[in-house]
């Protein structure tokens, strides 16, 4: 749970989410109520729907930043990177 408030305060969504599926993943694992299991099951998807999502556009973003570089700024890059 420490995870959880420490990502949330930081403000970092992709972390407050990954540390939010963690936690309905293991509620989940330890879930005798079938009716707490089934919500839990259905936010932990749009949980990683969300997560999927940030990681796509993120991606996406990192393209296009790559696109504007010129070839000796990217292969700079891919050295500095090693």
């Amino acid at each position: 749970m420490a995870s959880l408030v420490r990502a949330a305060k930081s403000g970092d969504k992709k972390a407050t989410l990954i540390a939010m599926r963690d936690i309905l993943a293991k509620t989940i694992q330890n879930c005798d109520s079938g009716r707490d299991m089934a919500s839990n099951t259905k936010r932990l998807m749009e949980v990683m729907n969300e997560i999927e999502q940030i990681e796509k556009e993120m991606a996406e973003q990192q393209r296009k930043e790559e696109a504007r570089l010129s070839k000796h700024d990217r292969l700079r890059q891919k050295y500095d990177n090693r």
